[in-house]
């Protein structure tokens, strides 16, 4: 069967070695920081990795058709910013 964790037991090892653990705790960080620096400082000024610069294809046909779109909604637009309409409430 499983025991219950005594409490006082629990912090009486807290209490006293707390110092161990914190200081396991610190040791722990440090090293994850050094291997941190090292993957993404050290190795990539070492390493120092050139872009990979893809050629970009552009379809003419579709291309066309988007600025067709654009010009007649720039015709819609400026035809409506144009039109003087009645005001209604007179």
């Amino acid at each position: 069967m499983i025991e219950k964790i005594n409490l006082s037991k629990a912090y009486n090892f807290l209490k006293k070695y707390y110092r161990c653990i914190l200081g396991i705790i610190f040791a722990l960080l440090i090293c994850i920081n050094a291997l941190v620096y090292y993957q993404y400082v050290y190795l990539m000024m070492k390493v120092q990795p050139e872009p990979v610069l893809e050629k970009i294809a552009i379809n003419q046909e579709i291309l066309q058709k988007v600025l067709d779109n654009l010009n007649i909604r720039d015709a819609n637009l400026s035809r409506v910013k144009t039109t003087q309409y009645t005001d209604p409430f007179k």
